[in-house]
């Protein structure tokens, strides 16, 4: 399993971040890739937009990322990557 830890910078999943996250999570065959927010014991999908955007996180709220599977290196990188420019 790879784990990341992402923080909010500006207002969250926004409408757009989300769908390119979520397009971006199910492009990788992982099996499980998730977005945890640990302070609300909070699991989503990183593969479903209403998932993703139910998280409702604001600026300073700290996000793991997790995957496992065949892929998890690169999917987890891949959406770090995107989150650290969008998110």
């Amino acid at each position: 399993m790879r784990k990341e830890s992402l923080t909010v910078r500006r207002q969250g999943f926004h409408v757009i971040l989300a769908k390119q996250f979520t397009e971006l999570a199910a492009s990788f065959a992982s099996e499980e890739i998730r977005v945890v927010w640990p302070a609300r014991n909070i699991i989503s999908d990183a593969k479903s937009i209403l998932g993703v955007m139910a998280l409702d996180v604001s600026a300073g709220d700290v996000l793991e990322l997790t995957a496992e599977g065949p892929e998890e290196d690169r999917a987890v990188e891949a959406l770090a990557a995107l989150w650290s420019e969008h998110g």
